[in-house]
């Protein structure tokens, strides 16, 4: 096969799988956002509808919905935690990783602990908050 059919095909097969996942979402995902998650990693341990590694953002979602802080505790999951905003708290804990809150296996690497991409991971959870509920 060509190189231009291959191109074609992986193509079709990314704007499909989008397609796919905003129509189960229900939510149109932005351009910006998509590019945001690939360029950090994220969607290689994280599904928009299904669990990978880590959660899927439609459950997360669901988890966090109505909730106004979030407890970091990095990678002491018997601590209290340090209580922040929810997209502060989540924001860090995407940053600097910690111990798994929904696998006791699989901790969250650290995926930005200088803040180097603060804004980007803040636009991603700001996003992934507004995922309306599962019907």
């Amino acid at each position: 096969m060509s190189h231009i059919k291959w191109a074609m095909l992986i193509a079709t097969m990314m704007v499909s799988m989008t397609a796919h996942a905003a129509e189960v979402l229900r939510i149109e995902i932005p351009p910006e956002i998509q590019s945001q998650v690939r360029m950090l990693g994220c969607d290689a341990c994280h599904g928009w509808t299904r669990t990978k590694f880590g959660p899927a953002w439609q459950d997360v979602a669901d988890r966090y919905r109505g909730q106004t802080s979030y407890a970091y505790k990095g990678f002491n999951i018997d601590s209290e935690g340090e209580k922040l905003p929810l997209v502060a708290g989540l924001v860090k804990k995407i940053s600097k990783g910690g111990k798994g809150e929904w696998n006791e296996y699989i901790p969250m690497a650290p995926n930005d602990p200088q803040g180097i991409h603060a804004k980007e991971i803040t636009n991603i959870v700001n996003f992934i908050l507004s995922i309306p509920p599962k019907k």
